[in-house]
């Protein structure tokens, strides 16, 4: 029996210091047995919670290094996009996409503007209009409870009332992903974060609460969406791929912050790939 190796596309920005995009992606899905084939969006000296990183948009550079891939005979299993140079870039990336997306199993979207109600300092109201565009192509999407809200024309609150939820990812359902997955939705307690996942085929919303850690940890998002797509690829279900998502962040968010390092780095990484990953999944399949 053949033993195929499993590979996906992976579009995000490249950020030289910090534990972010493909900085994240690479290692996380190397970990979970699956091979990376990397489309660079923008190089960064290092990741946005940093002042005035250097910054090298690669719009120029896309098509042609997709269509060497297609030359020499590249296939995947999924596609994974997240942080996008400029509503202008997002239609390029859309091109890309469609050139591969009739023959991978899943095409995952992280809609990248914004966190905490406010947009990145980089875009303004054309992103959300782009990404509204850009998520026509996606089979899942995860989206912040900010940029949720964005894409669903919604009004961000302190507290994320699971009717107004509903009502959102079915306005979002109507641009096309059928699986919606909103991270870092606000609870009733202060202590309190949900992770919220509508399937369109079933009109349904499960909620997965956790406990909210202190601090601040970029990278996080990127974290949880390359995790689940690799339970995904890896053929575990999505309530099984987000419960392990969710234990190996919050686990990751505990650990005690080592010596010469700064939360600007993010989620220890050199940690969480030393972690049998695979296992914590398999235990929540069980």
């Amino acid at each position: 029996m053949e033993n195929k190796s499993k590979r996906i596309l992976a579009i995000h920005d490249f950020s030289g210091f910090g534990h972010t995009s493909l900085m994240v992606c690479i290692p996380i899905m190397y970990r979970m047995g699956i091979r990376v084939c990397a489309l660079p969006s923008a190089y960064l000296s290092a990741n946005t919670d940093y002042p005035e990183p250097i910054w090298i948009d690669m719009s120029s550079y896309l098509e042609k290094i997709n269509e060497h891939w297609h030359k020499i005979g590249l296939s995947f299993d999924a596609i994974s996009s997240g942080f996008l140079a400029s509503p202008t870039q997002v239609e390029q990336i859309g091109s890309v996409i469609e050139s591969w997306k009739e023959k991978v199993k899943v095409v995952l979207i992280d809609p990248v503007m914004g966190d905490y109600g406010k947009l990145y300092s980089c875009y303004d109201d054309k992103m959300i209009g782009a990404m509204r565009e850009l998520i026509s192509l996606a089979d899942v999407i995860t989206p912040n409870y900010s940029e949720a809200a964005w894409l669903a024309r919604g009004k961000i609150r302190n507290i994320g009332e699971e009717n107004e939820l509903l009502d959102w990812c079915r306005k979002i359902s109507e641009y096309g992903p059928e699986h919606i997955v909103i991270t870092s939705v606000p609870g009733s307690a202060s202590d309190s974060l949900q992770v919220m996942y509508y399937e369109t085929k079933l009109d349904k919303l499960t909620t997965y609460p956790f406990v909210k850690k202190d601090g601040i940890y970029p990278g996080a998002g990127d974290c949880f969406s390359a995790l689940m797509l690799a339970g995904l690829v890896n053929d575990y279900s999505f309530d099984s791929s987000i419960k392990a998502t969710i234990k190996i962040i919050t686990r990751a968010m505990e650990e005690p912050v080592m010596e010469g390092t700064n939360w600007r780095e993010g989620l220890p990484l050199e940690k969480i790939i030393q972690w049998d990953l695979r296992s914590i999944f398999s235990e929540t399949d069980a």
